[in-house]
């Protein structure tokens, strides 16, 4: 009899304690803590500094924007471009911190672009252009400069 009420205590205590699954830990990967640390109070601020209007413009750009607007963003290259794709859906342009290679500094360059209206920047060829013809101009003045002082020279020496 004793062994039989051993028995049933034993099975009582132990079923309980088997039934239940050990609880696994996730591995944490540092990308993973990085999406889950709050932003710093200057990407905060910056966020906070944009009108409704320019957060739902560049809100509108970051969830449906294609490579080519978003590398329209200062600091956005191809890399982060595709970045800011596999991050979507952005609630809020301070969430933009979570993707790899963003930081407050290139934040805060996306936040002054949005403010200013989202310039078009100029291509590399027009601004090309102005800079080849000061060049020129430059030197037709310094070639123009030299046969005076040549000439100058040669009436001084036939004076002398």
């Amino acid at each position: 009899m004793k062994r039989l009420i051993i028995a049933l205590l034993f099975t009582s205590l132990i079923t309980p304690i088997l039934a239940v699954d050990p609880p696994t830990k996730k591995k944490s990967t540092p990308k993973a803590e990085a999406k889950t640390a709050n932003p710093s109070g200057k990407a905060d601020a910056l966020a906070k500094s944009l009108s409704p209007s320019e957060k739902t413009k560049l809100l509108d750009l970051l969830n449906q924007g294609d490579d080519e607007a978003l590398q329209s963003l200062p600091g956005i290259g191809a890399t982060r471009a595709t970045a800011i794709k596999k991050a979507r859906p952005f609630t809020d342009p301070v969430n933009l911190v979570h993707v790899d290679g963003i930081g407050d500094n290139t934040l805060a360059e996306i936040v002054a672009h949005a403010k200013a209206g989202f310039p078009v920047a100029e291509s590399k060829e027009t601004t090309a252009k102005p800079k080849t013809e000061a060049k020129k101009k430059t030197t037709a003045k310094k070639k123009a400069a030299t046969p005076k002082k040549t000439a100058e020279t040669v009436k001084k020496a036939a004076e002398e």
